[in-house]
């Protein structure tokens, strides 16, 4: 069984509002309103003096500390864009090297935006089962700089910093993965630059295919949708989840407290947002929860797992 040890995040200090990230981005007044009342944006971190390997070498370190680095196998760099802001192609060589893990193989991953870190955590298991050497890990590292020319795209979101890191082991005492579905609809691959017809399409498939892959993840764990305690998906406003997260009883699941706080840091969402969880202390241990990630592409996915007990270990969920 999968499992996910030692999650960490990452903030550059420096703390901006929603009208002072306008004004970089040279948004009119009109759509920064949109982003603090319709968006509910409050502030996020956002240092443009900070690149890239600043902003996802931390987390990684804080990860490895709490394991023997001689253990991780793999170093995954997942990044939500393609040619994302200071990313080159020996990113992940750069971050292997500077975490001093020689040893281990290291590649990156991309082209599924803001669901790229469960696509992450499924290959990182597949290539653990087929090694066979059950104390080896995946580092997985997350994170990456806004291009500026991106983020004046994109009207619901207010891109910012963040990053985060966790291990990924078989069998380990982490958060135990139970099932993982995906869906990519290719036809949609330009993104950004499609159609207005396009997005039109794409806005009216959305939440059947998400709602789809829900029904298809808690089913392959066993539970039901009524049995998962917070549904985690990335910060992208909650406006976006109209349509696919309607009712009281999937709303009180989701979990929307990072929106204000942080913003949108793009791949790093949905491990930021289990970090701040568990810190504040509010997963019931054995319970499950679900990741829900969307990415422009468009690719669905949705990943149930079990948070560990306070001792470390998850108990067995029926």
């Amino acid at each position: 069984m999968i499992t996910l040890e030692a999650v960490e995040s990452f903030f550059p200090p420096r703390v901006v509002t929603v009208e002072e990230r306008a004004a970089q981005l040279e948004l009119n007044p009109a759509q920064t309103h949109a982003f603090r009342r319709i968006h509910e944006l409050e502030r996020m971190h956002y240092d443009p003096e900070l690149d890239l390997y600043d902003l996802v070498l931390p987390p990684a370190q804080k990860t490895l500390a709490q394991t023997d680095p001689r253990s991780v196998r793999y170093v995954l760099y997942a990044h939500a864009i393609h040619g994302a802001n200071g990313a080159a192609p020996d990113t992940a060589q750069q971050i292997k090297e500077r975490l001093g893990l020689d040893h281990a193989t290291a590649f990156s991953l991309t082209q599924q935006n803001y669901a790229i870190p469960l696509s992450a955590i499924d290959v990182a298991g597949a290539l653990l089962a087929a090694d066979g050497d059950p104390d080896a890990r995946v580092l997985l590292v997350t994170g990456e700089k806004p291009d500026p020319r991106i983020a004046k795209q994109i009207n619901t979101v207010m891109l910012a910093d963040g990053a985060a890191s966790c291990l990924v082991a078989l069998d380990g005492e982490g958060a135990q993965v139970r099932s993982f579905a995906t869906r990519t609809r290719g036809a949609y691959y330009d993104g950004l630059r499609g159609t207005p017809e396009q997005f039109r399409e794409a806005a009216q498939m959305r939440p059947k295919v998400l709602r789809e892959i829900m029904d298809e993840a808690v089913e392959s764990a066993g539970c039901t949708l009524a049995d998962i305690q917070f549904i985690i998906p990335p910060n992208q406003g909650r406006p976006f989840w109209n349509g696919t997260l309607d009712g009281e009883d999937l709303l009180a699941k989701c979990f929307f407290d990072n929106n204000a706080r942080y913003s949108h840091c793009l791949a790093p969402d949905v491990l930021i947002n289990y970090v701040t969880i568990r810190e504040e202390g509010r997963f019931e241990p054995g319970r499950p929860s679900m990741f829900l990630a969307t990415g422009l592409g468009w690719t669905f996915s949705a990943m149930v797992f079990v948070p560990p007990s306070v001792t470390g270990g998850s108990r067995r969920w029926l």
